[in-house]
């Protein structure tokens, strides 16, 4: 018989989030569904003051990435989940800079 190849078996990989980041997500997926349902039941002027308070939570969870939550005022751009992708970039360059972080440390003491 031919040669019997065996794949290596790689566990899925988890997204473990800490308190932190999973209480900002929720907020942003509040601040998301809040858009889609308020601006359709009550006049633009309604949906205009909840993009100034999201847009201000999301400067003060996220820093300057927050700033990506003008987008909001675009017109159309309420069919997007600003909020949530903008946690997700958030998340994403956290986690990159804590893997370079890691290293840098490692580098130091090893």
């Amino acid at each position: 018989m031919g040669k019997r190849i065996e794949k290596e078996f790689k566990p899925p990989k988890y997204v473990m989030l800490t308190l932190d980041e999973l209480i900002r997500l929720i907020i942003c997926v509040i601040l998301d569904i809040v858009e889609y349902a308020v601006p359709i039941l009550l006049a633009p002027v309604v949906g205009d003051m909840l993009d100034v308070i999201g847009i201000v939570a999301g400067i003060i969870m996220f820093g300057w990435i927050g700033f990506l939550s003008i987008i909001e005022f675009v017109p159309m751009a309420d069919i997007l989940p600003i909020f949530v992708l903008t946690w997700a970039i958030w998340y994403y360059l956290k986690k990159k800079r804590e893997k370079r972080e890691i290293k840098e440390w490692k580098k130091k003491w090893m």
